[in-house]
């Protein structure tokens, strides 16, 4: 008889949390499963019917004490719980200690575990917003991709930082997978003012929950031997979940009984730039381990059809005048909506900026004629050395060329081909900083020094041509906009 797996499960109360969840609980004979839960009301009515099945720890990822208790013994630790937007955006803060003091007390967990960075196999969850405002042509996205989060993404933020914490900390069998949008079935999640912060012809592959849960508990299956470990994914649903916002938009809306979205909503609701999302490039590598692409974006409207309240279709006998004005425009003039920012345009100077471009650009978007030319044309960013080389097997001169491309510099004499080397390397700034290759090369990530928050993109791109292959695409080369954190706090609502 094989012994049962230890298996530690954060966040079962969101949608990939719980959807991994209930396929862990198909093979519970096999596992000791145990649970890291926020003690809410809710929490607790959801998971207490369970506590006969799996074990409970109750607590929040910012108590080390508690996250301590939850990892002894265990052999696998899924992370997924985080705060996510738009919450997370309105709580920075609290954002950060979550997010990033989550990991780091995960991480701390594993290593004072006898054996734990050796022993100890985690996976934690990333995000798309990581790489920032990717719209077309650049919507193709790689892992090797810059991180270049948008301004005001708190969120974005805290999963870069604690994303580099995971890939520096020494533990031998880790894996981040970088998490597209993922789908859920409640149409009316929908409806919130961040809705209008993406621009209408953003490339979106998004994911169902079912897939992202069922992807992240067949880790457990993969061996100690694999290559599978020490890798960054991109997670998303495949070729068969690809969408463009402005489609996306309208099919929800006819599930909805609203019909034609263009008939409740305004083009110059809608932002410009400032938001993430696109095509993930290779989400095909992580499905080869995990087989996690199952379903398609015709499952998710099936989803979202059975799921949907049975009175939320009658709005198709609503005068659409009236949806738009009860329901749609106070949505959009709430502080957090695009049309508050406009409307407060001194306050908010700072997101008009942002999102817009200017005040003066925003007053410029036309109607629903005035549509972007959305067409199929692409192209992948340039890494600054052979992607179809292993990084391992890359010459001390092609690291130096790539840190050139960086702006930067490789300060560091020589290189033992080993992706989990500490090198020094300098940024077109001056600062000196110890990384892997695996963090700057396979991640995209370069200088602590210069990350976000405070959002200083205008003066990064000027000097760093492989961060400016995604800044310039949205922004002009004359724009000099620093966004320093305290600012974008203030404007935080």
């Amino acid at each position: 008889m094989k012994d049962r797996k230890n298996v530690l499960l954060t966040g079962a109360s969101g949608s990939m949390g719980n959807a991994a969840f209930h396929e862990l609980l198909k093979n519970i004979d096999d596992i000791n499963l145990t649970l890291f839960l926020r003690p809410s009301r809710k929490n607790r009515r959801m998971f207490n019917k369970y506590s006969g099945t799996v074990s409970i720890v109750w607590g929040d990822v910012r108590n080390y004490a508690l996250v301590r208790e939850a990892v002894r013994g265990q052999e696998y630790i899924l992370h997924p719980a985080a705060l996510i937007s738009p919450k997370a955006d309105h709580y920075p803060d609290k954002a950060y200690q979550v997010n990033a003091g989550g990991a780091e007390n995960i991480i701390r967990a594993i290593k004072e575990e006898p054996n734990g960075a050796e022993r100890i196999k985690v996976a934690m969850i990333g995000s798309v917003a990581q790489y920032g405002d990717r719209l077309p042509p650049i919507h193709r996205i790689r892992t090797g991709d810059p991180m270049a989060p948008s301004r005001f993404d708190f969120y974005g933020t805290t999963k870069i930082a604690a994303e580099r914490m995971l890939i520096e900390s020494g533990i031998k069998h880790w894996v981040s997978l970088r998490q597209t949008y993922i789908a859920i079935p409640d149409s009316m999640s929908l409806m919130d003012p961040i809705m209008f912060h993406q621009p209408i012809e953003q490339h979106i592959e998004l994911n169902t929950a079912a897939d992202a849960g069922y992807g992240l508990s067949r880790i457990i299956d993969i061996p100690d031997n694999s290559d599978f470990w020490r890798r960054i994914y991109n997670m998303a649903g495949g070729e068969s979940c690809r969408v463009i916002y402005i489609d996306y938009m309208n099919q929800m809306m006819n599930l909805m009984g609203m019909g034609d979205f263009r008939r409740v909503v305004n083009r110059d609701w809608f932002c410009l730039r400032n938001f993430h999302c696109g095509y993930f490039e290779d989400s095909h590598i992580l499905h080869r381990y995990l087989g996690n692409q199952r379903q398609s974006i015709n499952d998710h409207y099936r989803q979202v059809k059975e799921a949907m309240a049975w009175y939320v279709p009658l709005g198709r006998y609503v005068p659409k005048p009236v949806i738009k004005n009860l329901v749609m425009r106070p949505m959009a003039l709430r502080k957090d909506g695009p049309l508050y920012w406009k409307k407060n345009a001194e306050k908010m100077a700072g997101r008009v900026t942002a999102f817009f471009g200017s005040y003066e650009r925003s007053l410029q978007i036309g109607d629903w004629n005035d549509v972007p030319v959305i067409n199929a044309e692409s192209r992948l960013l340039d890494h600054g050395y052979d992607t179809s080389v292993a990084v391992e097997a890359l010459t001390i001169n092609e690291l130096r060329e790539a840190a050139r491309f960086r702006g930067g510099e490789l300060l560091s004499p020589s290189y033992n081909e080993d992706r989990d080397e500490k090198l020094t390397w300098k940024c077109a700034f001056g600062h000196e900083f110890k990384a892997s290759t695996t963090l700057t090369l396979l991640g995209g990530h370069w200088c602590p020094h210069c990350e976000a928050p405070g959002w200083n993109h205008d003066a990064i791109a000027r000097k760093n041509p492989f961060f400016a292959q995604v800044h310039y695409n949205s922004h002009h080369p004359e724009e000099s906009n620093h966004f320093d954190e305290e600012i974008c706090q203030a404007m935080v609502v």
